[in-house]
């Protein structure tokens, strides 16, 4: 029984060293977006057999259920062969289990830091360089963290000039739609 440890933990090894020198991306990995219909993310049993399916969870099971086992036998912490079998086997499924269900998580929780056309309409700003009626103009925006600086033209028939603060309205191609917030006063 001991081989098979060893066995594990050298494969495990090699699997866990190529994960992290690699990358750690699998096409074939339970959660790399070819989930069921619905909400992406399946549920119940559908679950459990995705993740025991995927190579994350087996990178994962193979040595910690490997040096488990080793070191309950080594050690002589458990007595009983099938006892160290079954305390290694549980070990490896939670270890495997829980870096599926990690990383499942972390790549639902990740933020995306681009500026979408959607993030730009609604917000204020002023212009940079004013214009006329019907003319085009450069408007400064601060849109999650960084500075945007757009082409502008206004919703309206008007005039805006450098000093109004304007509201983004409608994004176009390469340019945004501006109305003013207030009337400026000279």
């Amino acid at each position: 029984m001991i081989y098979l440890y060893v066995f594990a933990l050298i494969l495990g090894g090699i699997l866990l060293g190529a994960s992290l020198l690699l990358g750690g991306h699998s096409e074939h990995d339970a959660d790399d977006g070819s989930m069921p219909a619905g909400n992406g993310d399946p549920q119940g049993i559908e679950s459990l057999v995705l993740s025991i399916l995927s190579v994350r969870f087996w990178t994962f099971f193979l040595p910690f259920f490997g040096l488990s086992g080793l070191l309950l036998l080594g050690f002589g912490l458990v007595e009983s062969t099938v006892l160290v079998a079954i305390l290694s086997a549980l070990l490896g499924v939670f270890a495997g289990a829980f870096a599926t269900w990690l990383v499942r998580v972390m790549r639902a929780e990740s933020s995306d830091s681009a500026a979408k056309a959607g993030d730009l309409v609604g917000k204020t700003g002023r212009l940079l360089v004013g214009f006329e009626k019907g003319g085009t103009g450069k408007l400064r925006l601060d849109v999650k963290g960084a500075s945007l600086d757009l082409t502008c033209i206004s919703m309206g028939d008007e005039a805006i000039d450098v000093r109004d603060e304007v509201i983004v309205v409608e994004v176009e191609a390469n340019r945004v739609k501006v109305a003013r917030t207030r009337i400026s006063t000279p």
